[in-house]
């Protein structure tokens, strides 16, 4: 692990205020608020929205096991936390291959019997579909919710991010879900496509990724699948709980996420 070089979720970490980061990755983080001073709102909107959408899933869609492909820090804050809140033995299981998040989630998940981390690369699914962390705890004849929030993005066209959602849906139970949250390249002419050029290119500069999508390149991340109201839209206005106290930022506007179905 290099503290001299930035990382995503470390990165994401810094936005949100916390202190599980380094100088790094706080350098990241303050040209991205340079660009965008609202950039920690829409971090914010991404957390927001995955409580919002696990719960539905727990309570309404009677799941009781998350494959969550998008481990967050600090790890007290995540899908796990959510589900087990209504179903304490809700089984989860996070696949990453940050070697920081890694031991983090390992330390901290130590003591959780359904909570595990698994260290494999998310944008292999036939790795992560056979991985024996993921098998051992996951059961793939049963229904279960697919998460990738803010992971997509990092996956770049030439490895094929659409092939490898497909594969992970195939191998879902009908009657699963699977929640995707991706930045937005809103096209030429858009008020915000400056915005998000320049987010790209300190991400790519900076982190190596990350590759904003149309909103029709996005919704084809999850084929074969139903999407529930209000379908793909900013991730702050998925079913939110109270309304917007004002204008949402650029970035807040530019990270669309959604829920689907498998019948």
């Amino acid at each position: 692990m290099d503290m001299n070089k930035a990382s995503i979720t470390r990165v994401h970490d810094a936005l949100l205020g916390g202190t599980e980061n380094f100088a790094a990755d706080r350098a990241v983080r303050d040209r991205l608020v340079a660009i965008d001073p609202e950039f920690p709102a829409a971090a914010k909107d991404v957390r927001a929205f995955l409580a919002r959408a696990v719960r539905l899933l727990v309570r309404e869609g009677r799941i009781t096991q998350l494959l969550d492909c998008g481990l967050f820090l600090p790890i007290a804050y995540n899908s796990h936390v959510v589900a087990q809140q209504i179903v304490p033995d809700c089984a989860v299981v996070y696949p990453t291959i940050d070697p920081f998040i890694l031991k983090e989630g390992q330390n901290q998940l130590a003591r959780n019997d359904y909570a595990h981390v698994t260290d494999v690369n998310i944008s292999h699914a036939d790795r992560v579909l056979a991985d024996p962390v993921v098998r051992a705890h996951l059961d793939f004849n049963r229904p279960m919710g697919l998460l990738h929030l803010v992971t997509l993005h990092h996956i770049p066209d030439h490895d094929d991010p659409w092939l490898t959602m497909e594969r992970y849906i195939d191998a879902l139970a009908p009657g699963s879900f699977a929640m995707i949250a991706h930045m937005l390249d809103p096209g030429p002419g858009s008020e915000l496509s400056d915005t998000i050029g320049r987010i790209g290119q300190v991400y790519r500069a900076e982190l190596g990724t990350g590759w904003p999508r149309s909103a029709e390149r996005i919704r084809d991340l999850l084929p074969k699948l139903h999407w529930l109201e209000p379908g793909l839209v900013p991730v702050g206005d998925w079913r939110p709980e109270a309304p917007r106290t004002g204008p949402p930022g650029a970035m807040q506007r530019l990270i669309l996420g959604g829920v689907a179905y498998k019948p």
